[in-house]
């Protein structure tokens, strides 16, 4: 917030409706509305955090749901990321979300995460499979370790749904409580619409479908004790 507020303005020689009038061109000219410039939202933004219970993956790639106690968040599988969950060599590759999830009132958000993966764990097929997937060289500190490693930049877009109950068998053996954290952004002209029931769902036999499409859990990542600030997620196998 801008801590300095500027000039005051009066208009002591103006009528109420040319004072109105005057605030209308102002709010016009900065690219506002007069009403979000002359009045208060109704909502202001909700920052909260779900705990994290799984990752789970459609077998087709097509899409992928982080599954959290609260809320399931379901997007579309990005094809590097589809071609990393069928390789041998995942649980190499350590996975974390940046920052909070932004949540819109029709319950659609975006997110970023990361994906980082150390030379020294690396053969020279890993590094060559990793570069042509889309991970670009880099020098990290993670933990007590600092060297050269590969890194994946990403940007989710999907939809958040209510949480339905997961079996023991579909949930990450976390290392510790991992939490990700959302925003849900300011309602300026309407309530946050209900989330929907979740698309995952078990069927007859007990397996569980993403969409109709069977799915599977995602264990991976090597676990340093997660003492990096920036990396809010790891899991192993």
């Amino acid at each position: 917030m801008n801590s300095n507020p500027g000039p005051n303005v009066h208009f002591p020689s103006l009528s109420t409706p040319a004072r109105r009038t005057l605030l209308a061109l102002t709010c016009a000219a900065i690219g506002l509305s007069l009403a979000g410039c002359a009045s208060t939202p109704e909502g202001e933004p909700v920052h909260g955090k779900d705990r994290l219970l799984s990752f789970l993956a459609a077998k087709d790639g097509r899409k992928v749901a982080i599954v959290g106690e609260n809320y399931h968040y379901v997007f579309d599988g990005d094809p590097s990321v589809a071609a990393l969950l069928r390789w041998d060599g995942r649980t190499k590759v350590t996975p974390a979300l940046l920052g909070e999830f932004r949540v819109a009132r029709n319950q659609s958000f975006e997110g970023q995460y990361v994906l980082l993966a150390f030379d020294a764990d690396l053969t020279p097929e890993d590094r060559t499979f990793l570069i042509q997937t889309g991970f670009a060289k880099t020098e990290v500190k993670y933990g007590d370790r600092t060297g050269p490693a590969l890194r994946y930049f990403g940007t989710v877009y999907g939809k958040r749904y209510e949480a339905v109950p997961l079996k023991s068998g579909d949930k990450v053996d976390f290392s510790r409580r991992q939490y990700l954290n959302y925003v849900e952004q300011e309602t300026l002209s309407a309530p946050f619409s209900k989330a929907a029931p979740s698309p995952l769902v078990y069927a007859d036999d007990g397996s569980m479908l993403l969409g109709g499409v069977p799915v599977r859990v995602v264990q991976g990542g090597t676990d340093y004790s997660c003492r990096a600030g920036f990396m809010g997620m790891c899991f192993y196998k």
